[in-house]
């Protein structure tokens, strides 16, 4: 725990959730650029190459070492984490991110989220509340009406990245703290490989073009570091309140859009927003 002169104290587990929302939301704005602009694979495989570099540097660094279960685990995940990814961003590139990332995201909380209170999870009533708070606030902060007929292949690759992101994160979330971030180490090595070999059978090319690469490793780093943010909130606490949180990442890049590209911003996005950051203050109490 974080404690602060007045006495309050906030989860780290939540802190690191928020690092995770902001990392992948951050990633995933650049992503969606890049998915425009080049096959859903190559982009995926681009990010990956920077983002394995950086989680072996940050495997060095925080405590732990190879346990097998765990590295099964990690393997497990990077089958999925993958072609989660390239899911939702081909789904973006042929929809909208307004109809892809809420459906990704949201799957990809529930699923965690609900395995962890069923294998003897708790949460304390506060922290309920604000569980579902903060997802009534992530629907409303990324629902936008211009979505026309893109609707029902944004759904589809929705739901496909969702259930392949719940999966996956729920692997990666049972692992032991006494493994470190070696399992999410091996969680990149594996959804790298399994990428670059589906991109060789289709005939794909393996990596984005030059001119788009330094965006690719930003998105790659950024995602490696929320991925090692959850590794490690998800070991030394719980898995249901870090789903929660980094169930936020949609409303960092609906931000993000609006500001930078000009993409409009509702009063009701803004609203839901906001209740989202209520919705996780409520699990930090709790």
């Amino acid at each position: 725990m974080f404690g602060y002169p007045s006495g309050f104290t906030f989860p780290v587990t939540v802190l690191l959730g928020l690092w995770f929302s902001l990392g992948i939301g951050v990633a995933d704005y650049h992503g969606a650029y890049l998915a425009r602009r080049a096959p859903a694979l190559s982009t995926v495989a681009t990010t990956l190459v920077a983002g394995l570099a950086v989680m072996v540097g940050l495997a060095l660094l925080i405590p732990g070492g190879l346990v097998a279960q765990d590295v099964v685990l990690g393997v497990g995940s990077g089958s999925m984490i993958g072609f989660g990814l390239a899911s939702m961003y081909r789904g973006i590139s042929e929809s909208s991110a307004a109809v892809v990332a809420p459906i990704s995201a949201f799957l990809a909380a529930v699923v965690p989220f609900s395995w962890d209170l069923a294998t003897g999870g708790t949460l304390s009533g506060v922290a309920v509340a604000g569980s579902v708070v903060a997802l009534v606030g992530l629907v409303a902060s990324t629902i936008s009406p211009e979505l026309g007929s893109q609707v029902r292949v944004g759904v589809r690759w929705g739901l496909a990245g969702g259930g392949f992101f719940g999966a996956a994160m729920t692997l990666l979330g049972e692992t032991s703290q006494s493994s470190g971030l070696w399992p999410a180490v091996a969680q990149r090595m594996t959804a790298l490989g399994a990428l670059l070999l589906a991109a060789q059978l289709r005939g794909v090319a393996p990596l984005v073009s030059r001119g788009l690469r330094s965006r690719a490793a930003l998105s790659g780093v950024l995602g490696a570091s929320a991925i090692a943010a959850f590794t490690v909130g998800a070991q030394r606490g719980s898995l249901a309140e870090m789903a929660i949180v980094t169930a936020l990442a949609p409303a960092v890049t609906a931000i993000m859009s609006a500001v930078f590209d000009g993409h409009p911003m509702r009063w009701w996005q803004v609203l839901g927003a906001f209740t989202a950051a209520v919705g996780v203050g409520l699990l930090g109490l709790g």
